[in-house]
């Protein structure tokens, strides 16, 4: 398994894996957001696949804070159902974080993930911020020295 940035032709896959497991969410706004890492905005997220012989298994994004760009957020970390259980989320998860620990302009003081499943971010240590962030989620960061 390799892990490396999207490209533009890992869109279609990325978009089934977000299908399988956010059935509810707008596949418009979803693929607008997808998209963005491609645009010409100054601030737009970056997007890690999982991806073995072509096939995209999982994917995770990540983007500075609007209001602090020392601030991370990580968000639509997604596995595809067929791949769940096999490590897949945490080695995207340990890249992320050693792709953010390396980021020197502007240096990361604090990544921020909002999540259902806060004891799998406690092992990264990932502490609870609050109890409730939106509606079921909690919100935790981790501190970068």
């Amino acid at each position: 398994m390799k892990l490396r940035k999207a490209t533009k032709k890992d869109i279609p896959q990325m978009m089934e894996i977000i299908k399988l497991n956010n059935s509810w969410y707008s596949r418009d706004l979803a693929l607008k957001e997808l998209k963005e890492m491609f645009s010409k905005s100054l601030l737009k997220p970056t997007y890690i696949v999982a991806e073995e012989n072509g096939k995209v298994l999982a994917f995770g994004g990540f983007i500075p804070s609007w209001a602090d760009n020392m601030v991370i957020d990580i968000f639509w970390v997604n596995i595809h159902p067929d791949y769940q259980s096999r490590g897949i989320q945490t080695k995207l998860i340990k890249d992320i974080v050693k792709r953010l620990e390396k980021m020197k302009n502007p240096k990361v003081k604090m990544i921020l993930i909002s999540t259902k499943i806060p004891a799998f971010f406690k092992r990264f240590g990932f502490k609870k911020l609050t109890p409730k962030y939106d509606k079921d989620y909690i919100l935790m960061g981790k501190e970068l020295r």
